[in-house]
């Protein structure tokens, strides 16, 4: 009996241990797990920090060695950066921007100025500046149809012009990453510091500074006149009111960056991810309502139309127009042959597309049709966005092109002393640019 006893004490004791070693293996295994997937996070902060050094030095650098996809190496000065922290990283990317691109383009290979010929002459500026206020009260003109539009001999023998913006707006200590109009007279951004950032459009003046992210923060979106959301490599997403500086709610469920936001309605917006996946979340629950899933990479851009359904662009080269209701993918746009960096919505069944195969293209999602196309394939698209009825405004690189979408034409376009990464409409009047770490703002 006694031996019985003991032996059932030492199947228990086993038992125990056994279990122990299964705990701590499944501990390890996901240790493991979760360095491999910081590991890639870190290649993929790297590749894109490099990838924005090479457009705005508009030379060849090749890519960072070990950081292709499926690649689980990683430069070892890289990694050093990536086990600081994220402003000591950060601060380094800037530096290398500012030592390698510099600020007063006195490099005949940097400055458009240079390329563009001889300083223009007094009479010369005061004739182009002329030209452009005219092209600007024809745009305004309400009767769109009305409005003459440039021939292709023109528009083919027509140099860009070199524009000055109204105002600056420095501020952000690295590269703008997205940018979105409160009001007519106010914008916020967001930027690699981790920051986001108010300011006033008519005295360029900071008006206050949004602190809460660890990480870079990619996406911004305006829900109301009073309250944002802003996305981050942190993995969070977070809510702001627009009069204070305090983080209202911070909204988690997704696996890896965030990388788009937009507005479903009042109650609900939605998010895109490095993870593959959107989401649906609840602004007064904070609760993630659903999971859209499909792409195959990053999805890098979001845009609501109509109440029930939305499109999601990705670098895995394709457009998906979702069903909310249903929670389904009513199809796939297939047409672009680089990532989509950027989406737009012209109405509630057409949407403008911009890709790094640098093509703007014009869908309707109804169909799956592609009904135009915009660009000639030299010059890069950064980010789209819809001005008024029949016209939207593309950047990438040091231009920034007005487009007539029925006919396809480009009715205006602007040489940068910048390079531009992002875009938004403030009003009637006047737009705003987000270049490495300053904004500038223009007239139409």
């Amino acid at each position: 009996r006694q031996s019985r006893i003991e032996a059932e004490n030492a199947a228990a004791r086993a038992e125990g241990a056994a279990k122990k070693v299964k705990e701590a293996s499944d501990l390890v295994a996901k240790d493991k797990q979760r360095a491999s997937l910081e590991l890639d996070e870190a290649n993929d902060q790297a590749e894109e920090a490099w990838e924005f050094l090479r457009r705005v030095k508009g030379t060849s650098l090749g890519r960072v060695k070990g950081t292709s996809k499926g690649d689980k190496k990683i430069d070892i000065n890289l990694k050093a950066k990536k086990e600081t922290t994220v402003s000591a990283r950060i601060g380094t990317v800037v530096e290398v921007c500012e030592d390698s691109y510099g600020t007063n383009f006195s490099s005949d290979s940097l400055s458009p100025r240079k390329k563009s010929g001889n300083p223009l002459s007094h009479a010369e500026t005061k004739k182009q500046k002329s030209e452009h206020r005219t092209g600007v009260k024809q745009w305004e003109n309400r009767s769109r149809s009305q409005m003459k539009m440039p021939s292709q001999s023109d528009a083919s023998s027509k140099q860009d012009s070199l524009m000055e913006p109204i105002r600056k707006f420095r501020g952000h200590t690295s590269p703008v990453t997205q940018i979105a109009a409160v009001d007519e007279n106010r914008f916020i951004s967001s930027s690699w510091d981790t920051t986001i950032r108010m300011w006033n459009a008519d005295t360029g003046e900071c008006m206050r500074t949004f602190r809460g992210h660890s990480d870079w923060v990619h996406a911004i979106s305006v829900l109301d006149s009073r309250h944002f959301i802003s996305g981050s490599d942190d993995r969070t997403i977070k809510m702001w009111n627009v009069d204070k500086e305090e983080c209202i709610q911070t909204f988690k469920g997704h696996s890896s960056f965030v990388k788009a936001l937009a507005p479903m309605d009042g109650d609900r917006f939605l998010s895109g991810s490095r993870d593959r996946t959107v989401k649906l979340f609840s602004v007064a629950s904070g609760e993630c309502l659903q999971t859209f899933e499909g792409h195959t990479d990053v999805v890098s851009t979001i845009v609501a139309l109509g109440s029930h359904h939305f499109a999601s662009g990705s670098h895995d080269n394709n457009i998906k127009y979702w069903n909310d209701s249903s929670g389904t993918c009513v199809r796939t746009l297939v047409g672009h042959t680089g990532s989509i960096k950027t989406l737009a919505a012209v109405s509630d069944k057409e949407i403008v597309s911009g890709s790094d195969d640098k093509m703007i293209r014009l869908w309707d999602v109804s169909t799956g049709k592609c009904l135009r196309e915009f660009g000639s394939k030299n010059s890069l698209v950064f980010s789209v966005t819809y001005i008024c009825e029949g016209f939207f405004l593309s950047c990438g690189g040091n231009n920034i092109k007005l487009y007539h979408i029925p006919s396809g034409a480009c009715v205006k376009s602007y040489e940068t002393p910048r390079i531009s990464l992002a875009v938004v409409r403030l009003d009637d009047e006047r737009f705003v640019t987000g270049s490495d770490q300053m904004l500038h703002l223009w007239k139409f």
